[in-house]
Formats: C-alpha cells, sequence, structure tokens
C-alpha cells in the first residue's frame, strides 16, 4: 500500500492509504523492545518480511498484512542479486503513522 492525496468531502487534501501491488510475503517477528515515550513504557516488535525483487517498492509504502499494517524502517536487496528484498519493519496502529 502507498500513501496518495485525495480530497475529503471538506474539499481538503488528505492522504489516504491504496493498495499498490499484491505479493507473496514471509513475515517474521525478529526482536522486543521496550523503552520509555512520553513517561509510559510501550513494546515495540520488529518484523522482518521477506518477498520477491520488485524494482518499483520502497520505504515509503506500507505493508498490509492480513489486516495489519507494517512500517517499513528498511529495505535492503538481500544478497545484492537483485532476487529477494528484506524489509525490516514495525507494526502500525491503525492508518497512521506513529
Amino acid at each position: 500500500m502507498r500513501y496518495e492525496e485525495q480530497d475529503d468531502e471538506y474539499n481538503q487534501t488528505i492522504q489516504v492509504l491504496v493498495p499498490f501491488k499484491t505479493v507473496w510475503a514471509s513475515v517474521e517477528p525478529t526482536t522486543g523492545k521496550e523503552y520509555l515515550e512520553a513517561q509510559r513504557f510501550r513494546n515495540e516488535l520488529t518484523y522482518k518480511i521477506f518477498t520477491r525483487y520488485f524494482p518499483d517498492l520502497n520505504v515509503d509504502m506500507v505493508i498490509d498484512f492480513k489486516g495489519r499494517k507494517f512500517k517499513t524502517v528498511s529495505m535492503i536487496n538481500y544478497r545484492e542479486n537483485n532476487e529477494m528484498l528484506q524489509f525490516v519493519c514495525t507494526e502500525m496502529v491503525g492508518d497512521t503513522i506513529e
């Protein structure tokens, strides 16, 4: 999914998530880390997502996996042979980026 600008009912420009491409992917949780944010603890889980190489994918996109949305932290051309991409992601809450 990616963000596109659209006009809402008040004719204001907003960003909405729209589907971009459907691909096979493997989603694996990697680490959990806890940190203090605004004087409250928050758990953050990092995921590794693997998919075939597609040159038109980038880190600004959001991955939708079974109704869950993942914000991309980094994208790696795995082994630099243009066969597989590895995304390092964190899970989003709703449609907003945290």
